[in-house]
């Protein structure tokens, strides 16, 4: 890192479309994630998850000096790679910081994939046009058979996104993810992944400190 200081906050890295509009709904709230107001830039890889997974470190290299700290964020499913989602994570963040991050990045794998983080939100269904309850959608989705009895979530959560979507004559799937993540209760969320986003964002960028 060089002697001047960085111009912004953070720089993520995100593997696609859906991705980039929830990180930059994510990182506007930033009183609901519980930190301070940060200066951000977010960027998707052309090589989506697999790009993310395998060559962070060249596309970040040029932002070191820029940014203050640095994450990569995509989904286990279609980043190439059996191993499990921590042991993923491992090796970008060791990845990133012997090529000169240090302790200022941090690497998060979706597991399996983006739409896990949406099952669960109450608020998610005016989004998806669901007009009963969340215990109805879940029973319908159970009766569909995306969604087993005994699962915390949908095993594969964009196959059920989509069923409900298309059950309700929702199209807007360009924008479902964004308008999911204004409305959201983040304390709720107990998906392991964006657990260690919001706890990573909240000792970089506490509280009462200024970026």
């Amino acid at each position: 890192m060089s002697q001047s200081a960085p111009q912004k906050d953070l720089v993520v890295l995100v593997a696609d479309a859906d991705i980039l509009q929830v990180m930059t709904v994510l990182l506007c709230r930033s009183e609901s994630l519980g930190i301070a107001q940060i200066s951000f830039d977010v960027f998707r890889h052309n090589n989506r998850d697999s790009g993310c997974r395998t060559q962070a470190v060249n596309y970040l290299r040029p932002h070191m000096d820029s940014y203050a700290h640095s994450m990569v964020i995509f989904d286990r499913y279609g980043c190439s790679s059996d191993d499990s989602r921590t042991d993923i994570q491992n090796q970008v963040e060791s990845d990133l910081r012997r090529n000169g991050w240090a302790d200022r990045s941090k690497a998060v794998v979706i597991d399996p994939e983006l739409e896990v983080w949406i099952w669960g939100y109450q608020e998610a269904l005016p989004v998806l046009g669901w007009q009963d309850g969340y215990d109805s959608l879940r029973h319908w989705l159970s009766q569909k058979g995306l969604w087993p009895v005994s699962a915390p979530k949908p095993p594969d959560p964009k196959k059920a996104l989509k069923a409900v979507m298309r059950h309700t004559n929702q199209m807007h799937w360009t924008t479902v993810h964004e308008q999911i993540a204004q409305a959201a209760n983040f304390e709720r969320c107990q998906d392991a992944a964006f657990n260690e986003l919001r706890s990573t964002l909240q000792l970089w960028f506490p509280l009462g400190s200024s970026s």
